[in-house]
């Protein structure tokens, strides 16, 4: 382990030499010579003279490093955010490339560097090669170490290094015919490639974006799309406490961005205050694990709150639910995302506004609540005693339909209906000899048309089930079409939504909610005709 901190700081310190020579320096003016000398005080020792010095202690407790400093030439290929390339028979004395791939075919005097970028080395280098956050690949003679971290080193069948190896985070493919004189060294080895981190950080984090459509950042859409399906989640499980904060985002906008903007200031400064109080760090984790549950609520609560501007103009009642609004704005912040600079002001503020909105409805929370706690018993004996007079008459409401009344359908009887329907499904595809894929698109086919015919299938037939309408209403086209294409989403997630009935107080699974139906137990047999 000594060794592999030696030849990393022996690397480093190739880097800052090369690094230094790339510094043109201007040359020190002539005085002329009737001009009388004068004190001179005592001169800092330069960049170049500091890393000598390191060197020369190098050298003398490691007499293989032999690092040449003395050439003051400025022959160095340097590029940033771009390539590196130097062609054969040509020479210089190193060759640096940041966010970008160093391709060296020539003589390299000394270093070869490259950072956040691959190094592809064929000609000889007297120094040593650095890859930091890339892979190297060497295939001719190195003198010194050859070091990658976080990336893949291979040596090819003509690579000769006199130095050490050192593989950080990464893995060593080394020819039969390579011959490495020193010693390697392998540290956490089989580390994931981040040649798509490289990716996303030059084509995104450069251009102020969090995605963009690019080769290599498709694990970046798979994070993004993994947390809106989170959000949708969210949206269905607390609908209503979405919606309240959604409604308060629109019916009090000023509030809920000034409310915003403090808890920016104000969150930083309460944990501060958390920690210095002493007694408080106890809380400081839970407070920060409820923090971060109210930021993933917030971004739920932000984009519901863009879906919705769109959804309640389609006209249709299942898609005005708050989980589709939040699918919605979800795929308008995907597109947002990928513009530049624009991106990731949208990803902040939504992430800001979120949360403020979160904090400003919970504090309206508790001041109704302490409003409707407050007594009404001094102002009602304060009033004069009067003959009330006869209370006038209030319009009672008709009663709900027979069927939103009736008992709700527990989990164990609608799987058992469902599995009756799927097996009948089965059958039928199997006699069809339809292929497996069609399976779920008839499945789903039937529900609908048995749910706009019938309001149940057989399945729900044989158990006695029933789909109603939460708002009493018939079951129409868009309802039965919403609710079978909710199925999936309460399949795909383990069948999370499925189970969902057994926590939900009127046994609504996902595509329940979706669609605003319940499944009702029914007191007399249906049939189909």
């Amino acid at each position: 382990m000594n060794r592999l901190f030696r030849t990393l700081l022996l690397c480093l310190a190739l880097a800052a030499g090369a690094t230094a020579w790339a510094q043109q320096q201007p040359a020190p003016p002539e005085q002329p010579p009737a001009q009388a000398a004068q004190p001179t005080e005592p001169e800092t020792p330069t960049v170049e003279e500091s890393v000598e010095e390191r060197v020369e202690e190098d050298v003398e407790r490691d007499p293989r490093i032999h690092i040449d400093l003395s050439d003051d030439s400025d022959n160095v290929v340097l590029n940033v955010w771009g390539d590196s390339r130097l062609p054969a028979n040509d020479t210089a004395d190193g060759v640096i490339s940041i966010f970008g791939d160093a391709h060296v075919e020539g003589e390299v005097y000394d270093a070869v560097v490259s950072v956040f970028g691959n190094a592809h080395v064929t000609g000889p280098v007297h120094g040593g090669v650095v890859s930091l956050f890339g892979n190297a690949y060497i295939d001719s003679e190195v003198d010194e170490a050859a070091v990658s971290v976080f990336g893949d080193l291979e040596l090819g069948p003509n690579a000769r290094v006199n130095g050490d190896i050192a593989v950080v985070a990464g893995k060593l493919t080394r020819d039969p015919g390579a011959v490495v004189r020193g010693e390697s060294e392998i540290v956490a080895g089989g580390f994931p490639a981040v040649e798509g981190v490289r990716v996303w950080i030059e084509k995104c984090l450069l251009y102020g974006r969090p995605l963009a459509f690019e080769s290599g950042l498709g694990w970046a859409w798979g994070i993004a799309f993994g947390f809106l399906l989170f959000y949708v989640v969210i949206a269905l499980m607390f609908d209503k406490s979405v919606t309240r904060c959604v409604e308060t985002l629109e019916t009090q906008p000023g509030q809920s961005v000034v409310a915003s903007l403090m808890a920016v200031v104000l969150v930083p400064v309460a944990f501060v205050l958390l920690v210095i109080s002493v007694v408080g760090i106890a809380i400081v984790p839970f407070a920060g694990m409820a923090l971060v549950c109210a930021s993933l609520f917030g971004k739920a609560v932000a984009l519901a709150a863009i879906g919705r501007r769109i959804t309640r103009f389609t006209g249709i009642a299942p898609l005005s639910h708050i989980a589709f609004a939040t699918l919605v704005g979800g795929l308008i912040a995907l597109a947002l995302y990928v513009i530049p600079v624009i991106g990731f002001i949208a990803y902040k503020l939504l992430g800001i506004i979120g949360l403020g909105v979160v904090l400003y409805t919970i504090v309206l929370a508790i001041r109704q609540r302490s409003a409707n706690r407050a007594p009404v018993v001094a102002a009602a004996a304060a009033a004069p005693i009067a003959q009330s007079p006869e209370p006038a008459a209030v319009p009672v409401p008709p009663p709900p339909p027979a069927a939103i009344t009736a008992p709700r359908a527990g989990f164990w009887i609608r799987m058992g209906a469902l599995m009756i329907d799927i097996v009948l499904i089965s059958v039928i595809v199997g006699i069809l000899d339809l292929s497996g894929e069609t399976f779920i698109v008839a499945l789903a086919a039937y529900g609908a048309l048995m749910w706009k015919l019938k309001s149940t299938t057989i399945g729900g037939l044989v158990c006695g089930l029933k789909v109603v309408r939460r708002d009493g209403g018939e079951i129409n086209w868009d309802t039965a079409i919403v609710r079978a294409l909710g199925c999936f989403l309460s399949m795909v997630v383990a069948g999370l939504g499925f189970l969902w009935i057994v926590f939900d107080e009127d046994r609504q699974a996902w595509h329940d909610k979706i669609a605003g139906t319940l499944v009702v137990r029914t007191t007399r047999p249906e049939s189909l005709v």
